[in-house]
């Protein structure tokens, strides 16, 4: 295991199996996990959890000793690509590298000069949160995409049908 503490960054619109099977790869490889959660004040079809929620569905997720390894930020919009990268950067510990798939998120930290390494997706196509959003609204099977931990949190918290209001 490295000693690093690693940047990973997202808005988990839910958290689900890639994001899960993510933060676990990471828990393998790195001290420490930030999770960055972004859009943190919006609430919408598109970021239909409050960051609270978000924070509550991942850390239900995992055990104590794998939690003890996370730190959950939550981060607000800026909408502005020149400030962004400074902006997360007020809101987190430091860190030794970022990790994302987002072109425009390695675009900025490597700019910034900071060390971005890319994440292998997992199962992109059916892991991914608009799909899932979208499911979820219809009513179809969207259970398969989330953790248990999520689902639970989801019918708890009726979301499908906050999901269904927000459209």
């Amino acid at each position: 295991m490295t000693k690093k503490r690693v940047l990973f960054v997202g808005r988990f619109q839910p958290f689900h199996k890639g994001h899960y099977t993510v933060v676990k790869k990471l828990l393998a490889e790195y001290e420490e996990i930030i999770i960055a959660i972004g859009s943190a004040e919006e609430q919408n079809f598109e970021n239909p959890f409050t960051a609270g929620e978000r924070i509550e569905m991942i850390r239900n997720c995992f055990s104590q000793s794998e939690l003890a390894k996370l730190i959950l930020v939550p981060v607000r919009d800026i909408n502005n690509d020149k400030l962004w990268v400074s902006h997360i950067t007020k809101y987190v510990p430091h860190f030794d590298v970022v990790l994302s798939n987002n072109n425009l998120v390695k675009t900025l930290f490597s700019e910034a000069k900071k060390p971005v390494k890319s994440i292998g997706f997992f199962d992109r196509d059916k892991y991914e949160g608009k799909k899932i959003r979208k499911l979820m609204t219809n009513g179809n099977k969207w259970q398969v995409l989330v953790p248990k931990q999520v689902i639970a949190f989801i019918v708890g918290h009726m979301a499908c049908e906050r999901l269904r209001s927000l459209i």
